[in-house]
């Protein structure tokens, strides 16, 4: 996927997020998680914040399916700047972003082979036969 394939799907993937909706627990679940990364305030989240946010999801044990749901909920109080450069890092440096690990069901911070990954994908071609199969954050 090129990199202006890429940016489209996360545009798509935050203007999605956007329309979940959260009960109070929810949202005090992932305030809290956002906490933990010291993220007090993600209405204002600095390039510093960013940063040291991509840094705690690469050391934290939290699923994918959890961090998919903190991240749509960050979508929805935070500048969609932030939220952008987050899906496109690569925490684990093995060369696939946070949204593609999200997407393959790979552990987003553990570095993946690429045998692994491309089991996954074939894994996930098997489940989604479209190559336009949508993914959820």
């Amino acid at each position: 996927m090129n990199s202006a394939e890429q940016k489209s799907q996360v545009e798509l993937l935050i203007e999605r997020a956007k329309e979940e909706k959260f009960n109070d627990n929810e949202i005090t679940v992932y305030d809290d998680f956002f906490a933990e990364g010291d993220i007090n305030n993600p209405a204002k989240m600095t390039e510093q914040d960013t940063i040291n946010f991509i840094k705690f999801l690469n050391r934290c044990d939290a699923s994918n399916e959890f961090v998919a749901s903190a991240l749509t909920r960050l979508t929805q109080v935070a500048p969609a700047s932030v939220v952008s450069q987050i899906l496109e890092s690569d925490v684990d440096g093995d060369g696939l972003t946070l949204a593609q690990e999200l997407k393959l069901g790979t552990k987003a911070n553990e570095y993946n082979t690429s045998a692994r990954i491309g089991a996954a994908r074939q894994q996930q071609y098997q489940a989604f036969p479209s190559k336009d199969s949508d993914f959820e954050l």
